[in-house]
């Protein structure tokens, strides 16, 4: 991903900035090119103690088109581009797709968010009947006459760094499937409920193997325990675990103080890049292939219509060859393309991202470096070499 504002041409101070919970988002360029409209921005914690490297947040990026904001279709979404832990300061990208920047370019760009979670962990552990510990375990009645398991029986590891695990798992003497969870004390649960853990499970129909499982889903019974939870999953006993398709055990915590909830909101103008533009002059017709072979045939045909060329990347344009029944579609990754400068220098550019809607789609490529596109000559499409205008 390009340092756009490292470079010069396109560097220079903040465009906006914004500050609340003693969280600074600092805006430097909101670029439009091509299919894309990239934003570049910081986010810094000034308290010293609430982000770090692991933060994520619900930062949202919309663009306003023709007075009204949405939040286009395509781009790679967030990007984190280095965070520096000293000043505590993480350097983003957060890109859209545009539809057409001829008639209606996108005049401004607004992030918002309303919480960031530092700290933030989540782990996912999957499985099958015969991957399930089926052992009847030894277990408790607590004082309101729930069954629990004891802890330590057959502990299993569940995130990386253990602030949440499986103390013990199997059946409880109730005859019901339990799963005993272990938390350390700074865990901020971050599942609803107030829970760190969750437990969902599958068992198909014995009158309809066929039909999709119904248990699941909420059929479970959590108990509070010491240092964690007890999961009782009470459809799945030894009779019916013949019909286990799937348990799956999930945890998300914050490890560093929780969420942090706010406000941030920040509009900024949207800069239309200098764009270069060639089309065939005879029409180019693409095969749909995938995996380098062509499952269809020659049944979903991609016709070339136009190639732009910006600063920071080029994108080619495609729709449905007239008189073709099935909507174009082409594997962006098994295209091939080079752009020539005037230099003799060829560049390579790398596969971004692609778009396909009804009977037209884009497939867009990104330099490593930002060029002047007054400099690129002519580019080459899967051996079709067409000449920039």
């Amino acid at each position: 991903m390009i340092h756009l504002y490292y470079y010069e041409g396109y560097s220079g101070p903040e465009i906006a900035a914004l500050l609340g919970k003693g969280i600074r988002i600092q805006v430097q360029a909101a670029l439009a090119d091509t299919r894309v409209t990239r934003l570049y921005f910081t986010v810094q914690d000034l308290t010293g103690n609430t982000l770090d490297a692991d933060t994520t947040s619900d930062l949202t990026l919309s663009l306003e088109t023709n007075g009204q904001f949405d939040w286009g279709n395509g781009g790679k979404g967030l990007e984190v581009l280095s965070y520096d832990p000293e000043q505590q300061l993480a350097t983003l990208v957060y890109s859209r797709g545009t539809t057409d920047l001829a008639d209606s370019p996108p005049t401004r760009a607004r992030l918002e968010a309303t919480y960031f979670i530092p700290g933030h962990r989540q782990a996912r552990l999957a499985l099958a009947q015969d991957e399930l510990p089926a052992q009847a375990l030894e277990s408790t009645v607590t004082d309101n006459g729930a069954t629990i398991l004891l802890p330590g029986q057959n502990p299993t590891t569940l995130d990386k760094d253990g602030a949440v695990s499986i103390s013990s798992m199997g059946f409880a003497a109730d005859g019901r499937y339990h799963v005993r969870f272990i938390q350390k004390e700074d865990v901020f649960p971050l599942i609803d409920d107030g829970h760190s853990c969750c437990v969902e499970y599958y068992l198909y129909d014995p009158e309809n193997p066929d039909r999709w499982p119904q248990q699941g889903m909420g059929d479970v019974i959590c108990t509070a325990v010491k240092d964690g939870w007890d999961v009782c999953l009470p459809s799945l006993t030894p009779d019916t675990l013949k019909y286990l398709e799937l348990v799956h055990l999930r945890t998300e915590y914050a490890a560093a103080g929780g969420q942090i909830e706010g406000n941030w909101k920040i509009t900024v103008p949207v800069e239309v890049m200098a764009l270069r533009a060639a089309t065939p002059a005879t029409p180019l017709v693409f095969p749909y292939t995938h995996g380098g072979e062509m499952p269809f045939g020659r049944a979903r045909d991609a016709q070339l219509q136009q190639i732009m060329v910006s600063p920071l990347s080029i994108c080619a344009d495609f729709i449905t060859p007239e008189g073709q029944e099935y909507p174009c579609q082409l594997t962006g990754t098994e295209l091939s393309l080079t752009v020539t400068l005037a230099d003799g220098t060829v560049l390579a550019p790398v596969y971004y991202d692609e778009v396909w809607s009804q009977r037209a789609g884009w497939v867009m490529w990104e330099f490593e470096d930002p060029i002047d596109p007054s400099e690129a000559v002519s580019v080459t499409f899967n051996g079709q070499t067409i000449p920039l205008s």
